[in-house]
């Protein structure tokens, strides 16, 4: 039996946990003969730009240490025209195992495969080919999973950077005035919610100070009073907010000043157009006539391995392992779910026709009003990045 895994998507700083995790599974499995990697996900598949994993000597420290995508990844579309000369091709190969290492849209490819595939029985040998999904996504939005193996090390990338981020702010009050931290999420506001998570008991004037969250309508009047408070309480006022804000009539405040780009997949790339902090520094500079800082991580907020959780990192790893038992069960059409127990996180078969097709928004209970998030939210986040809390900070 021969096997491919293949990463699509945007990169973390734990994806390639569950590349080794795989790896791993795969060579405790006597009956894989070789393992294939597919080079810049489903382009690689499908062009067979493939490399072989099957004697790979992992070094120190290890792959699962390691940020970016080791295979490559993309975010090629598969289209149901593409799908039969793809199974043909896999079956020409010898593949008798596909594991599919993404998000939302890395998901509803691999139930296509494994649709597709379930309609033809490769004529060879008579098998058809099993599909086995590995959730990936800093965004938190898939369905199916307590969390998304990513998130936790991002989350915390924002925790820490918002910590860090808020006390320059109140060290230069007199001349900086207000900041806007722009977070990634797409349309989901789990990793701008982890910004709460910067707050230190005791610490004057506490940043972030205002939370902006895709699953609530920005209305400028209210946002504007917002800011002009916590400025005049305050001296300054931290702003947080999701790329996927939008306003009252479903218009995202990143395509204000200008039109955005799509995807394959017919997504608009928030992350490549100008953004939403110019739009929101204007508004605070020429309605308010205050200074504002426009802070835009970008990607590094996903890739930063320094500040990596270890609870994400060793789930991430968990899911690729168990994708690969699910496999020697004779599995297929299922992604590894991960399920909070007291003693831990365990894994376990979703179907992926139950999780394509949907995205996870931050449910109302992790919403505390228009500009922040719940206790609840921080009891659910917290043990994703390490329990770590921020000491009080020293003001004089």
């Amino acid at each position: 039996m021969d096997a491919i895994v293949l990463q699509c998507g945007g990169p973390t700083a734990v994806i390639n946990a569950s590349l080794w995790g795989v790896i791993e599974g795969c060579r405790q499995w006597p009956q894989i003969n070789r393992l294939w990697g597919a080079r810049h996900g489903l382009r690689g598949l499908i062009k067979g730009d493939w490399t072989n994993l099957t004697t790979y000597v992992n070094r120190e420290p290890g792959l699962e240490f390691q940020p970016g995508a080791a295979l490559g990844s993309s975010r090629d579309w598969l289209g149901d025209e593409d799908v039969p000369e793809l199974l043909e091709q896999l079956e020409n190969k010898g593949i008798d195992l596909v594991f599919i290492i993404g998000g939302n849209g890395s998901m509803q490819a691999a139930y296509k495969l494994h649709r597709f595939a379930g309609q033809r029985p490769h004529r060879v040998r008579g098998l058809t080919l099993q599909v086995i999904g590995i959730p990936k996504t800093i965004d938190n939005d898939l369905v199916g999973t307590d969390f998304a193996p990513g998130y936790g090390s991002a989350a915390s990338y924002v925790a820490r950077t918002t910590r860090d981020v808020g006390l320059d702010l109140i060290t230069m009050q007199g001349f900086d005035d207000v900041a806007v931290l722009e977070i990634m999420g797409r349309h989901a506001g789990w990793l701008t919610a982890a910004a709460a998570l910067a707050r230190s008991e005791g610490t004057a004037n506490n940043p972030p100070h205002l939370i902006l969250l895709p699953e609530v309508p920005f209305t400028e009047a209210n946002f504007l009073q917002a800011v002009r408070q916590n400025h005049a309480q305050n001296g300054v006022c931290l702003v947080v907010a999701a790329e996927g804000v939008r306003d009252q009539a479903g218009v995202f405040l990143a395509e204000k000043q200008k039109p955005l780009a799509k995807d394959a997949s017919g997504q608009k790339l928030l992350s490549f157009a100008a953004g939403l902090t110019p739009y929101l520094a204007g508004l605070v500079q020429q309605k308010l006539g205050l200074r504002c800082r426009q802070l835009r991580p970008d990607t590094i907020q996903r890739s930063s391995s320094a500040l990596a959780s270890r609870v994400d990192r060793e789930c991430a790893a968990r899911v690729g392992r168990a994708a690969v038992e699910a496999a020697r069960e004779g599995l297929s059409g299922v992604m590894i779910g991960l399920d909070r127990q007291p003693e831990g996180w365990q894994c376990g078969p979703v179907a992926l026709e139950a999780v394509t097709g949907q995205e996870k928004p931050l449910p109302a209970a992790f919403i505390s009003g228009e500009f922040d998030v719940s206790a609840d939210f921080a009891a659910y986040a917290r043990p994703l990045i390490d329990d770590w809390q921020p000491e009080t900070a020293v003001l004089f």
